[in-house]
């Protein structure tokens, strides 16, 4: 009787931590995301803004890049709706880029290309409030969440 009696103390305990952490995943992010923060490195300061509510990107600063590399960084491309970074995994030698897709209609940020070792932050897809972390490459998205209303 102690076996079944722990057996089912066990299965209670699976159950109630389970549900404790589907309540988590289910509404810890559910909001709607107002702006994406992309960074790079150690820095307290994002370099570029994702604003879903204007509709704009803000590019705060520029990556320190080696002269070897032909343009700047961060690129940001309005027509495909891409911000590229480059990141700090390198492969023969070469510092890889990361392509981040915003979509203003969705208010979500997605990693759709990188180089690193199992490719991690290219398959958490798209995110409207979760952050995105891609090492190697040292590069986060952070989101704010606002119930407020913007005046536009």
């Amino acid at each position: 009787t102690q076996k079944k009696r722990d057996l089912i103390m066990i299965v209670a305990l699976f159950v109630i931590v389970g549900g404790f952490f589907w309540f988590y995943q289910t509404n810890a992010y559910s909001g709607e995301a107002s702006r994406a923060y992309i960074f790079y490195g150690n820095s307290a300061e994002p370099i570029v803004t994702v604003d879903f509510v204007q509709k704009k990107i803000t590019r705060h600063d520029d990556q320190n890049v080696p002269s070897d590399y032909d343009q700047g960084y961060p690129h940001i491309d309005e027509d495909e709706q891409t911000i590229t970074l480059l990141g700090d995994f390198e492969k023969n030698g070469v510092r890889q880029e990361v392509v981040i897709r915003y979509d203003f209609d969705k208010n979500t940020v997605q990693v759709i290309e990188e180089t690193s070792p199992n490719n991690i932050c290219s398959k958490e897809g798209e995110s409207s409030g979760w952050p995105l972390i891609c090492l190697p490459n040292r590069i986060r998205i952070e989101f704010e969440q606002s119930d407020e209303d913007f005046i536009v």
